[in-house]
């Protein structure tokens, strides 16, 4: 807050002026503090994500009445180990490794890297396989493994070209924009509706259960009350 003295001196143009510069500057602290820590930027900011849009999607999307914890903590988890920690070494030590420097060619690859090796291979693996063991709450890996699997088979295409929708443009943005520290926080912030998406269509196991076929739904009634294969459906053909 300005002084008293301040506000009576300062013309309207220079408060601006003024408050612009505090900005300026505070945010010229964040960002040293980020690169200073770049992996507990990258864990902090992609578990409050993660967890955040999922209790967003429940409580406002779904109109639960109370959050379903389990399904939370999914989220919260996947935030945590592989939105975090892994990506943060996978962007900024493996890819910088293999594709050094901010070419326009070594940005490409990243980018293609990402989208069509990292994301099928890893991203929906290890999102399916987490959601699978805190659900049924097994945690024999030869049943979690091939069951979670099973159902990301089923799932496969439709939730590739739904991330591709989002993420071809957003990592544009993190390889050709953004330095080093800055990756995971950025696509962290990005990523909030993604996420809300990606809660609304495989966060609820009982919805897949049952699908209904998004021809019989006219275009203004599919998305509210569309079931997980009815919402990724209607998006590809609208």
């Amino acid at each position: 807050l300005k002084p008293f003295w301040l506000k009576r001196c300062l013309h309207p143009s220079d408060s601006r002026l003024f408050l612009g510069m505090c900005l300026y500057s505070s945010l010229r602290r964040l960002n040293a503090k980020l690169a200073q820590r770049p992996l507990a930027a990258a864990v902090t900011f992609s578990s409050v994500k993660a967890s955040g849009a999922d209790a967003f999607t429940q409580s406002v999307l779904e109109g639960k009445k109370s959050l379903d914890r389990d399904r939370l903590s999914v989220f919260l988890v996947f935030g945590c180990l592989y939105q975090g920690a892994f990506q943060c070494f996978l962007w900024t030590r493996v890819f910088e490794r293999i594709w050094p420097g901010r070419s326009f060619r070594a940005s490409l690859s990243k980018l293609a890297a990402t989208n069509l090796i990292s994301d099928p291979v890893f991203f929906f693996p290890t999102f399916y396989t987490l959601r699978e063991a805190l659900h049924s709450q097994v945690l024999d890996v030869r049943k979690v493994v091939p069951t979670a699997l099973r159902k990301y088979r089923e799932n496969c295409l439709r939730d590739w070209i739904a991330g591709w929708c989002v993420w071809v443009p957003g990592h544009y943005v993190t390889y050709f924009c953004l330095p080093l520290h800055l990756r995971v926080p950025w696509a962290a912030c990005a990523s909030f509706a993604y996420v809300c998406l990606l809660s609304y269509m495989r966060g609820d196991v009982n919805k897949e259960k049952s699908v209904t076929s998004p021809c019989s739904l006219t275009p203004w009634r599919a998305f509210p009350r569309a079931t997980s294969h009815d919402l990724v459906q209607y998006c590809l053909l609208g």
